[in-house]
């Protein structure tokens, strides 16, 4: 499940924790727990974000340097003939 979805649905948890009856003790125990999930779940997201950006640039990097010496191959062999 995507991660938004995954944090969507915490929320929604925790907006409906005080219709399900609980006592106090185990309602502020689940909404304790349910924010420190959408915590973990927010920062995981950010640091997954960042690094699938980071693979993508370097990527791009490595492409665009394999053409430029494929590029340059080209040039020597052109001079040679």
């Amino acid at each position: 499940m995507p991660k938004k979805k995954v944090i969507i649905m915490l929320g929604f948890l925790v907006a409906l924790l005080p219709l399900f009856g609980f006592p106090r003790a185990w309602e502020s125990f689940f909404q304790i727990i349910a924010g420190l999930s959408i915590v973990i779940a927010s920062v995981w997201a950010t640091v997954d974000r960042r690094l699938t950006l980071k693979a993508k640039a370097h990527k791009r990097q490595a492409h665009s340097q394999r053409r430029a010496e494929i590029e340059e191959a080209t040039r020597v062999g052109e001079i040679i003939q």
